[in-house]
């Protein structure tokens, strides 16, 4: 019994030891996490107090960017890092960072880039002068390392202002170059009235020209006549023209030696047909004198006419056109081509000489025209051959079907006339009209339009006249004029010009510069025109790039055998013109947003701008210097008559955006005479 009580206390004894070692370990397990969650529970108040205090710094740096930015775009938007001060009751910020009540306060600034469609990309792209990137960030090391951070994108568009000019004192202070400024609607801009020459009003006030020789034929470019003449001692004589009001003309040199029967200039170079017969087409260099003391240029190379085999042509050439360096030559019924990718020395033929006509027919003129990938020359027939006009296609002299004639007209098969003969021919530019002049008959008409859209078959605009009474048709009569050349002039005003001389069979005198109406293409009608008795040889026009023209004539005249003419649209505005706005100074540097403008465009008529941006050169705008751009930034682009965005460029060249210093630039143009666009508000929008 004892020993049973005994054995039971040790029992006892074993098991308070084992529950006790139990509960040591149940302890030894929970005790940490307990204490360490007392200790988190008592950080976790203080690490969200910092992060309270954090938020709330980083929300007044947010609002101190926004100040700063308000205050100026310049004085903010450079990269780096800084912090914000207030500094008397503003606030303005200074670079690095700054310790808040144990929190660091740091803001970056950076730029900001954008693909083609505007959107913000993290590589590549161009530039935003007028964006930046701010990455604000406050962090804090105890109780634990830890931070906030915000991202802000910053524009300058805050409190757009905008720059308008809308009175007449607004645009007076422009510069009008074929414009006009008036105050029919409260201040406008408009064409200039047309007081400067029309093609049907012509006179012969403007100038002329006393040539060392007699002329036989004209050709004329931009700011040149050049002219030939059969007289050996006078073969090509060259007038310079100046781009004035009224425009003056000087005799600058001549070539010797030849007998010239045709003339082509393009700028550098001459070019006569000659009767030599081992150069029956010279070329002569218009900046270099064989002779400088007598003004003789010096010859820079030549063509020398051959039969396919190769044989010496004795036949003088008659007729001469240059286009894409190629010559185009005529000698008795052959065209001949030759190369002049060089002007020097003897220039070779391409392919074989093409005949266009009967023998001993001639052409009276030719013209070439590229229309898509095909070249043409056109060639005004003289002679008995019945077609009147020649169609050649001279693309590649490799393929017969290339190098040969491919069309012609009889403009007379009825046999109203037995004098028809081609004596010039005009192109318009895209081949679908060739207008044709021909030997004066008193019974049928001497100019004509052809349709040649289909080279293989053209055919006389208006139908062929029958017999009886041959004056029905197309067609023009010049009445008792005999056409030596004829031009037209502007085929958007729709106007011809037929000069020549009288005809001793015909008891008419009519003017001898005759101007056509070209609006009922099918029958043309005398607009105007100049009595010049001594005779008109040959004509040329041309067009300036500042809208003026001219065309020049030659005449028999003893003396004064050139004469300069004066023409231009029939009607009371001039055809186009430009208007530069006065510079302005926008106060410092500002993001151009938006050109904006109140205009009225009527039917026929069109208005367009662009836009210059410029940085101060020596502290002025007056002395800056502006690119015009259009809303791609190039200047092959142009903003509608309603204005657009404008777009950034900030390269430190050519157009700037921003800029301070700003212009902009208006186009107008009519092809109704009578009808002009008007701009009537102009209003930049701008961001400073």
């Amino acid at each position: 019994m004892v020993f049973l009580v005994k054995k039971i206390k040790n029992h006892m004894k074993g098991s308070l030891l084992l529950e006790l070692l139990i509960a040591v370990g149940v302890f030894a397990i929970v005790l940490p996490p307990l204490i360490m969650g007392f200790i988190s529970a008592g950080g976790g108040k203080a690490q969200q107090n910092r992060r309270i205090e954090a938020i709330a710094l980083l929300r007044e740096t947010e609002e101190a960017v926004r100040s700063v930015r308000e205050k100026g775009w310049s004085s903010f938007a450079t990269n780096g890092t800084y912090h914000p001060i207030v500094s008397s009751t503003e606030w303005s910020l200074v670079a690095g960072t700054e310790n808040v009540n144990g929190l660091t306060r740091s803001l970056e600034i950076s730029s900001v880039s954008r693909d083609s469609n505007g959107v913000v990309v993290t590589s590549g792209g161009t530039i935003d002068p007028s964006t930046k990137k701010v990455d604000i960030t406050i962090s804090w090391g105890l109780p634990f390392l830890s931070e906030v951070t915000s991202t802000m994108y910053v524009t300058r568009y805050v409190g757009n202002n905008a720059n308008s000019q809308t009175s007449q004192a607004d645009f007076n202070l422009g510069n009008p170059q074929n414009t006009q400024v008036s105050n029919t609607s409260g201040g406008e801009v408009k064409l200039a009235f047309n007081t400067k020459g029309k093609w049907c009003e012509p006179n012969l006030s403007i100038a002329s020209v006393d040539l060392p020789g007699t002329p036989n034929s004209v050709w004329g470019s931009e700011g040149n006549i050049y002219v030939s003449s059969q007289q050996t001692t006078n073969s090509f004589m060259h007038v310079e023209v100046s781009n004035t009001d009224p425009p003056t003309s000087s005799f600058q040199g001549k070539l010797t030696g030849y007998e010239g029967f045709d003339v082509f200039g393009d700028g550098s170079y001459g070019y006569i047909a000659t009767s030599n017969n081992t150069k029956e087409v010279v070329i002569i260099n218009l900046n270099q004198y064989s002779d400088p003391g007598n003004q003789i240029y010096q010859e820079a190379g030549y063509f020398n006419t051959v039969t396919n085999t190769g044989s010496s042509v004795s036949t003088d050439a008659n007729a001469i056109f240059v286009m894409n360096n190629r010559g185009y030559v005529t000698a008795d019924n052959y065209l001949y081509v030759f190369d002049l990718s060089s002007k020097s020395g003897s220039r070779p033929r391409i392919g074989n000489r093409i005949s266009f006509a009967n023998t001993g027919d001639t052409a009276g003129q030719i013209y070439g025209r590229v229309v898509g990938s095909t070249t043409y020359i056109f060639i005004a027939v003289q002679g008995s051959t019945v077609e009147e006009l020649k169609v050649l296609n001279v693309t590649n002299h490799n393929q017969s079907s290339q190098w040969r004639v491919v069309g012609d007209i009889n403009i007379e098969p009825n046999n109203c006339s037995s004098l028809e003969s081609g004596k010039a021919v005009y192109v318009n530019p895209d081949g679908t009209r060739a207008f044709i002049s021909s030997t004066n008959d008193v019974n049928f008409k001497e100019f004509f339009t052809i349709n040649t859209s289909n080279k293989s078959n053209p055919s006389l605009v208006g139908g062929l006249a029958t017999n009886p009474p041959c004056t029905n048709g197309g067609g023009y009569e010049a009445g008792g004029m005999d056409p030596e050349q004829s031009v037209v002039v502007s085929l958007l005003e729709n106007r011809a010009i037929v000069v020549g001389l009288d005809n001793p069979n015909d008891a008419i005198n009519s003017k001898e510069y005759q101007v056509l109406d070209l609006t009922n293409e099918a029958n043309p009608t005398y607009c105007g025109g100049l009595d010049i008795d001594a005779g008109i040889i040959g004509i040329t026009s041309v067009k300036e790039a500042d809208g003026d023209a001219f065309s020049y004539i030659i005449t028999n005249d003893a003396s004064n055998e050139l004469k300069i003419i004066q023409g231009g649209p029939d009607g009371t505005y001039l055809e186009e013109g430009v208007y530069d706005s006065v510079e302005t100074d926008l106060g410092s540097e500002a993001a151009l947003n938006r050109l904006n403008v109140t205009s009225t465009v009527p039917v026929a008529t069109t208005l367009t701008f662009q836009i210059a941006g410029a940085d101060q050169v020596n502290g002025s705008c007056v002395n800056a210097s502006y690119t015009y751009v259009g809303p791609d930034g190039t200047n092959s682009t142009f903003y509608p008559s309603t204005g657009g965005v404008i777009p950034f460029n900030d390269d430190g060249s050519g157009f700037e955006n921003p800029a301070r210093c700003v212009k902009y630039r208006a186009y107008l143009s009519t092809t109704n005479y009578n009808l002009s666009p008007e701009v009537l508000d102009v209003s930049l929008n701008y961001s400073p």
